[in-house]
């Protein structure tokens, strides 16, 4: 009976624990398994997001119609919406992991405030026999066990002082992890509302556009074709003014004065690499021979869906933004961010952007948002076009059929770009 008793009342007593505890459990297991479903989620849709990135890579290598462009503008669509949905998950699913670190920190501030709590209490027992050294401490007990247990137990306080001040340094640390975290989250959280917004506002317009394009009437239509066959002729006008320009201005360079290091500049994206994007190389490719009017490439070409965040290679300057389809439609760079490097001698172009952040004048930092990437000047799909100048011989000049242009000797940007 006694047996059966005890344990009934062990039982009552743990369930009265995890009674106790539970709320905390749930709490966590629930927003640890919400953050898990998000993180698929967000997946399941970056994969579409990259199929679509294919279709239009297809889509965009074809001859130029009326039918191609609208196509054009439905995988467009498509993969906007699909950035949408990708945005809205990151942003449930950070807020949830900031939920998580908010609880996470006010644990992590308990424990802290406990374990000074803890340390006081030392302090106190230490301060009752402050002053006395190990003799005294002996000649004042009774007997030789008693001196030795009263040593024993100073020792056993300052073991207990030493641990405890090593807890709260270890927390303390824990702590500045987990701001430092909620921080950077908070930072994310508020790029990828930036995302959203600017996804929302793009496929308004690639919407207008795809339904001026199915308004048009069949003679008009004919005239839109003949359009795109005068506009191949532009584009190459304007690629050869620039190759003309550039490739003078080039061979006037000492390559030995254009110092070459690896890793001065930073990747402009973050959540893609240079394997998975890279679509043309810089220089007199076989591609650019036969790609380009001028036969050589003055930048690197990068991959990616449309209004994905773009970052600024350097800390330094905005020299110039603008877009040239105000002057001449897809037959340049479209809309374009120049940013001079503070620290090297080098001043970035970021070509074919959707949206722009910055403006000139501003002072920006490696790292900063500069804008999106698009489908303006003379692009075949979403991508940026990355060139990077020797500063000294930069300057924003004329075009002849394009307005202001950027000019400069340009180098290979994978020579400087960090690739980690």
């Amino acid at each position: 009976m006694k047996s059966v008793l005890k344990k009934t009342i062990l039982l009552f007593l743990l369930a009265f624990l995890v009674s106790t505890l539970n709320p905390l459990v749930i709490s966590y297991a629930s927003l640890s398994d919400e953050i898990d479903k998000k993180n698929k989620e967000l997946e399941e849709v970056n994969n579409q997001i990259k199929s679509v990135q294919k279709d239009l890579t297809t889509t965009n290598t074809k001859s130029a119609s009326l039918e191609g462009e609208v196509k054009q503008l439905n995988n467009n669509i498509k993969q906007l919406n699909l950035g949408i949905r990708s945005a809205e998950i990151s942003i449930s699913k950070l807020s949830l992991e900031l939920e998580s670190l908010g609880d996470e920190i006010q644990d992590t501030e308990k424990s802290i405030a406990d374990k000074n709590s803890s340390i006081a209490d030392v302090l106190k027992e230490m301060q009752i026999q402050d002053n006395e050294n190990t003799l005294v401490i002996f000649l004042k007990s009774k007997n030789l066990a008693d001196g030795m247990n009263n040593i024993q137990s100073l020792l056993n306080l300052n073991e207990k002082l030493t641990l405890e001040s090593q807890n709260l340094k270890n927390l303390h640390e824990e702590l500045d992890v987990k701001i430092r975290n909620s921080t950077t989250k908070k930072e994310d959280l508020g790029l990828q509302n930036s995302n959203l917004k600017n996804r929302k506002s793009l496929v308004e317009d690639q919407t207008a556009a795809r339904k001026d394009l199915l308004n048009l009437t069949k003679k008009q239509s004919k005239s839109y074709a003949d359009e795109l066959s005068d506009l191949k002729k532009r584009q190459e006008s304007i690629a050869n003014e620039i190759e003309d320009i550039e490739k003078k201005i080039r061979e006037g360079v000492n390559p030995n004065s254009i110092p070459t290091k690896r890793g001065v500049l930073e990747f402009p994206l973050k959540d893609y690499s240079l394997n998975d994007t890279l679509s043309q190389e810089y220089g007199a490719t076989k591609f650019a021979k036969y790609g380009y009017a001028g036969g050589f490439h003055n930048g690197i070409d990068l991959a990616i869906p449309l209004s994905t965040p773009l970052f600024s290679t350097s800390n330094g300057e905005v020299v110039a933004t603008g877009n040239q389809d105000n002057y001449c439609y897809r037959g340049a760079y479209g809309r374009f961010v120049v940013v001079k490097d503070n620290g090297n001698p080098f001043i970035t172009l970021y070509g074919h952007l959707s949206r722009t952040s910055v403006v000139p004048g501003q002072k920006i930092s490696r790292g900063q948002l500069i804008g999106y990437s698009g489908t303006t000047g003379y692009s075949t799909g979403p991508h940026l076009h990355l060139s990077v100048y020797f500063s000294p011989t930069f300057y924003m000049g004329p075009s002849k059929v394009c307005g202001p242009m950027p000019f400069g000797a340009t180098v290979n940007p994978l020579d400087y770009l960090s690739l980690n």
